[in-house]
């Protein structure tokens, strides 16, 4: 039972991070537009002629078949399969726009611990200023799929979604963005309760009476980005205080799971070395509010990355992955599970970790294949992670991607500890679009 709870737990921490989605320049309380696949995009870019008054309505509509290997909850459960659905759909004035997203799919995917409404928000603009309040998705930093500053949107980690964005949730919150000048712009967000992301089922098996995909923040979360765009360099600065969208263990009279208070201050960058580099990089120092929970600590978690681009839409990168972590423990005495838990969780089992990503990227091209593949190699203990997101457009209407995703390592090594989270999936999508 106890090296179930640790592997569950190293489980949730390194699906939190290995997918975090993080392409340059993504708007900071846009939702997460960029991850979607392209024939979704594809069929709302376009500003239709029939549009009445300057308002206009576009949409998608997607329904996939789903085949996998297992779970992501390293319960040894065997291939499943399942259907799941999208829909999308943004109505648009000159200065306004709504913008609703519903996800749903069976059991077997476990979709239903999400809700189904995705995104659902009404958004105004007038002049230097956009508001906008509702349902959101938040994608924050420049580095590649490790992003400290990522802080804001929960993750499903139980979902068995062929693209590792798929599984973001969306929160309640409200934001405004004001343009300072031509290339400074300052954004701030107000979030009520912060959902806690979802982690794997098996993290609670060892205290059933625990519900993990039910955490909300008591109080409210506040961030505010600073941010800078032109020649050749993007970057910002960034706060976050409140809440934690990873849950942590406590225990008082009995096992309790709830967000810790924090603060965050992060950065990130990039920045253009000619025609073909680039360098990217990230940082976020985190501190909490208070005694932390048990096993845990203060925590320092940096990227840096070098980039080569080359012809036909390929991209080449390089990252250092750096993080130390501060273990404190609780007064009195604590059961292990809770330390070990906790340390997993958030610091991935290591308080001083590095490791080196390696990724080969294709941008995205009509009818042909596009994705990424990767690389993580810690520089102790000999844990590796190998992935893989792919997608081939058969036509405009139909596509087949494939996610595969494999750990390696000593059992009790913070990667090697995944071997049982190693997974293929295989997903026939066809889409539909209008515009009026």
């Amino acid at each position: 039972m106890r090296r179930m709870t640790l592997a569950a737990a190293v489980a949730a921490a390194y699906c939190a991070s290995l997918p975090a989605m993080a392409q340059a320049g993504v708007d900071v309380v846009a939702p997460a537009e960029a991850a979607e696949s392209a024939p979704e995009q594809a069929a709302t870019e376009d500003v239709p002629e029939n549009a009445v008054d300057g308002v206009r309505w576009t949409g998608t509509a997607s329904g996939a078949a789903l085949a996998a290997s297992g779970s992501r909850d390293l319960d040894d459960v065997g291939s499943r399969l399942g259907l799941a659905a999208r829909l999308r759909s943004e109505l648009r004035g000159e200065a306004w726009r709504g913008l609703i997203e519903a996800v749903g799919g069976t059991r077997q995917l476990a979709y239903d611990d999400a809700p189904v409404l995705r995104q659902g928000f009404v958004e105004y603009t007038h002049g230097p200023l956009q508001l906008r309040a509702g349902r959101q998705i938040v994608v924050w930093g420049r580095a590649d799929r490790l992003n400290p500053t990522d802080n804001i949107s929960p993750r499903n980690m139980r979902a068995l979604v062929s693209d590792i964005d798929e599984d973001r949730m969306g929160i309640d919150l409200l934001s405004a963005r004001l343009q300072l000048h031509e290339r400074w712009s300052l954004a701030a967000l107000h979030i009520p309760k912060l959902r806690a992301s979802i982690l794997p089922a098996s993290l609670w098996k060892p205290v059933p009476s625990l519900h993990g995909d039910r955490i909300r923040a008591p109080g409210s979360t506040d961030a505010l980005r600073l941010d800078y765009a032109g020649n050749g360099l993007d970057a910002s600065l960034s706060v976050v205080r409140g809440y934690s969208i990873l849950p942590a263990f406590a225990y008082a009279a009995g096992p309790q799971l709830a967000q810790a208070e924090v603060r965050v201050l992060g950065a990130d960058f990039s920045a253009s070395l000619g025609e073909h580099w680039g360098l990217r990089g990230e940082l976020a120092d985190t501190r909490f509010e208070g005694p932390p929970p048990p096993g845990l600590g203060d925590h320092f978690y940096a990227v840096l990355g070098l980039e080569r681009h080359f012809d036909g839409g390929w991209l080449g990168l390089a990252q250092y992955v750096h993080r130390r972590a501060e273990r404190t423990r609780s007064p009195g005495a604590q059961p292990d599970f809770v330390l070990r838990a906790n340390r997993a969780v958030w610091f991935q089992n290591h308080a001083d970790s590095d490791a080196l990503y390696l990724g080969l990227t294709r941008a995205q091209l009509e009818g042909d294949l596009s994705g990424d593949i990767g690389l993580l190699q810690t520089t102790h203990g000999r844990g590796r992670a190998w992935f893989a997101n792919l997608e081939y457009r058969l036509d405009d209407r139909w596509s087949l991607l494939a996610r595969w995703q494999h750990f390696t390592g000593p059992a009790d090594s913070d990667l090697g500890a995944l071997r049982k989270d190693r997974l293929m999936l295989l997903e026939l999508r066809r889409t539909w679009g209008w515009q009026r």
